[in-house]
Order: C-alpha cells, then sequence, then structure tokens
C-alpha cells in the first residue's frame, strides 16, 4: 500500500566510486535502470567518487562539467524508467569538491526547498584528494506553503585508503572532521536537530590490518566470489567478523547513532577493471556503504534491561514510525572500476530522528533503533529484542568552528592549487611546453645581462 505524503518519504540512495575511468554511457544507464525501485520515489540522491581525474578535479570548472554529464546521464536513465508514467524529473541539488560529487534529483521539485550545501577537504595537506560534500533540503509535504516540512541531509564522502591501524584511526578522524567541518551556514555541520542524515560513498573500512594472501580472511573472502565453491558461512557471518566499519561501529569508535541496511552483497572492492574478480593486492572489503541516522522512536515495552521492540506489519494502516529498507544492494554486473555501485531504497518516516547533538556541540549517545541489523534479516522474528544503549555524551564537538572554516577556506583552497598547477605543469604536454618556455626565457635573460 502506498503510504501517505505526510507519513513517509520513498527516497533512492546510490554511491559509486568510478576510479577515474570514463563511463561507457550506455552500460551505465542500463545497470542503473535495474537498480531503480518500481515504485518512483520521492527524491533520488547519487554520490560519485572519483568520478575525474585528480588533475581535472583541482580546477572547479573541469570538474563540475564532468559532473554535470552524469547528472545528463542520470537524468536519462530515469527518463528511461519512469518515462512513461509522465513525470518530469529535475536536479534540485548538485555539489562537488574535487571529484567527489553530489547530485539529487526529484520527480516533485516543488516539494524541496532551502537547498544548502557544504564541503570539506581532508586529504594531503587538507586538499580536496580525501574529503566529502553535503547537501541539505527541506522537504515540505504540501508544497512551499506546507504547515509540515522536515529537513533532509546528504553527505557523501572518499575516506583514507589502505590497510593497517594507522589508517584506520585516520578513516575514524575522518569521518568526525566530515561531521564537524561540513559547514552549511545554518549553525550545524552534518548533525542537526530534527533532520534526517545520510552518509554515503567510499568509506575505505577494510576487512584486514595487514594484507596476506595466504590469511584464513582473505581464502574465505575470495571463495565469494568462486560459484563452484560451498562455503559453511554466510555473507552476515563475513561481514560481523572481519568488516572494520562494523567493528567500529559496535565498540562505538565512530558513526554513533547511526546504522544501515543487512550487508547481503560480496565486496565491493577491489575488482580487477572490467571483470567480477578480485584484485589479489588487496583483501576484498566493503568499502562502499550508505548509513542514516537510526535514533527513531517507536512504541516499545520495556521489559527489566531489556527493550522489546514490536515492529509494524509492512501491510499496516498505521503510520511508520521506523525506517523500512527496501532494498541495499550492489551493482555486481557494472564492471566499470575496481569498485561496485551500492543503492539503498528506503522509506523514512515524516517524523525525524531525535537529535544527536547536545545543546553544547557536542556528540550526544542514544539509544539506536537498530544497533547490529547484521544481525537481523527480514525473515527474521518481528519481535526483535536488543540491549537498550546507554545514553550520554561524547568528547566529540559536532559543530563547525573558526578553525575549520580556516582550513577549508583558506588552507584547502591553496593546497588544491599547489597540487592542480603542479600536475599540470609536469603531465600535460601545454604545462611542459610552458615550463620549457620560461626556462629559455630566464636562460636568454641570464646570457643578455651577464
Amino acid at each position: 500500500m502506498a503510504l501517505d505524503k505526510t507519513d513517509g518519504i520513498d527516497l533512492y540512495l546510490f554511491t559509486y566510486n568510478c576510479n577515474k575511468q570514463v563511463i561507457n554511457a550506455d552500460t551505465f544507464i542500463t545497470k542503473l535502470i535495474d537498480s531503480f525501485p518500481k515504485e518512483i520515489a520521492s527524491l533520488y540522491v547519487f554520490g560519485l567518487e572519483e568520478f575525474c581525474t585528480i588533475l581535472d578535479g583541482s580546477f572547479y570548472n573541469i570538474a563540475n562539467k564532468h559532473l554535470i554529464e552524469f547528472n545528463e546521464l542520470i537524468l536519462e536513465a530515469l527518463v528511461t524508467k519512469y518515462g512513461a508514467q509522465d513525470i518530469r524529473f529535475q536536479t534540485v541539488g548538485l555539489n562537488h569538491i574535487g571529484s567527489i560529487g553530489m547530485i539529487a534529483l526529484s520527480p516533485y521539485p516543488l516539494k524541496f526547498f532551502g537547498l544548502r550545501t557544504a564541503l570539506c577537504g581532508f586529504g594531503y595537506g587538507n586538499s580536496s584528494m580525501k574529503g566529502g560534500v553535503g547537501i541539505r533540503l527541506t522537504y515540505c509535504a504540501e508544497g512551499k506553503y506546507s504547515h509540515q516540512s522536515v529537513e533532509y541531509t546528504f553527505a557523501n564522502a572518499h575516506l583514507p585508503a589502505y590497510e593497517g591501524e594507522v589508517y584506520y584511526q585516520r578513516r575514524n578522524q575522518s569521518v568526525y572532521t566530515l561531521m564537524r567541518a561540513l559547514d552549511f551556514g545554518d549553525g550545524y555541520g552534518l548533525l542537526k536537530p530534527r533532520c534526517h542524515t545520510f552518509v554515503m560513498g567510499d568509506l575505505n573500512y577494510r576487512t584486514t590490518k595487514k594484507h596476506n594472501q595466504d590469511s584464513v580472511a582473505q581464502k574465505r573472502l575470495l571463495a565469494l566470489q568462486d560459484q563452484s565453491s560451498k562455503t559453511s558461512w554466510s555473507i552476515e557471518e563475513l561481514v560481523t567478523q572481519y568488516d572494520e566499519l562494523s567493528h567500529a561501529r559496535a565498540d562505538g569508535d565512530v558513526f554513533v547513532g547511526f546504522t544501515e541496511g543487512c550487508i547481503e552483497f560480496p565486496p565491493t572492492y577491489k575488482y580487477n577493471l572490467n571483470t567480477a574478480i578480485y584484485n589479489s593486492k588487496r583483501a576484498p572489503s566493503w568499502c562502499d556503504r550508505i548509513l542514516y541516522q537510526s535514533t527513531y522512536e517507536d512504541p516499545a515495552i520495556k521489559e527489566g534491561n531489556v527493550l522489546i521492540k514490536f515492529r509494524k506489519d509492512k501491510e499496516s494502516n498505521k503510520s511508520p514510525k521506523l525506517p523500512h529498507i527496501k532494498a541495499y544492494k550492489s551493482i555486481t554486473n557494472l564492471l566499470q572500476s575496481d569498485h561496485q555501485p551500492v543503492y539503498l531504497v528506503i522509506t523514512v518516516p515524516f517524523t525525524p530522528p531525535k537529535s544527536i547533538v547536545g545543546p553544547s556541540g557536542y556528540l550526544q549517545i542514544l539509544p539506536s533503533e537498530t544497533p547490529n541489523r547484521h544481525l537481523m534479516t527480514e525473515t527474521s522474528s518481528s519481535n526483535v529484542a536488543f540491549e537498550e544503549s546507554v545514553s550520554g555524551y561524547n568528547p566529540i564537538y559536532v559543530k563547525p568552528t573558526k578553525y575549520d572554516y580556516f582550513i577549508q577556506t583558506v588552507v584547502r583552497v591553496m593546497s588544491d592549487f599547489i597540487i592542480g598547477y603542479s600536475l599540470w605543469f609536469t603531465t600535460t604536454k601545454q604545462g611542459r611546453l610552458l615550463i620549457l618556455l620560461l626556462t629559455l626565457i630566464v636562460w636568454l635573460l641570464n646570457y643578455l645581462l651577464i
């Protein structure tokens, strides 16, 4: 049954690391269409990482052209999928930093207002080689003059890569930098009270601390691509055992108050280009993820120290109180990168989750609606019990600071300028010719003066 427009909103989210490859348009559109939900969603949000080279990403106008080309491909895919329903899609938000971009489109653009964007870089020298972008929109159920409205925040990130404890800690620190430094100009970073929040991208969390081709983990993960091999373990078990991000969330190291759908797809990285075969130089990992803030309230009965949640029947006429995940999958047959895309189809309630930003700007820990979804599936019992999380404050400040403003407006810009023009002078024909010309001029001047 279709939800009433004031009860919930259907979302489609997509993340893809393009690995700086030139994407085949026809293949991309075909595979993308297959992932779209049958029923039209209210908002489609696409996160792209490495959608152009580092050189092109260092120059805003050039990177912008690449992202607009992706926007056109996505519009074509949407029209092809839903064109018969006489609905016209419109881009309601577009933002990028370096080669990290985000595009938001809707068939109901008049229901979305107050677009705000944010960006932050935390690559080498605080450059845009790694970082994130954000889009914040206000959704009005009845249009601009509706009395009912709620905000949605979407962030797309490309976190630091590589295996090992040092890089793991660097990723965690980058997440908190992302939360704080994404300045939307309304006094808040990524997290805002009365706002639905989603984070996606190439988060780069790995499955091993040190790559070893002969390790048990490596063999088990590689066995997932062998169709002739019968394994005694499931993908869910491998995620629970080896996935860094799952462990980090369980330990409260990162993404406190967030959750994701149950991962039932194979690792999305690292593949040999144009194949579905893993590259043996890296342990297969679930690098590409989509998470959402999950501190939603739901009617519950508390028995002792255990909170028993009764989930609504899917066919219930009652308004949804919790998000309903319809699909959380990878597109395994899009083989143009060393990553595979991941998409999420979800219905979220109109009422936003409880805020995890404390009055003083520090991260507030609240019980999560689903603390460990990897241990549940849609076929699980409808009565799900779990231990209640402890509420409290975390010594992590999550509002933008003057220091962040300086880093993002001065240091990052300078780093991007130096990296961009260093690459331009050393890797392009025009740049090398200019260096040669300048060298000849200097030599000539020195000769004449002497």
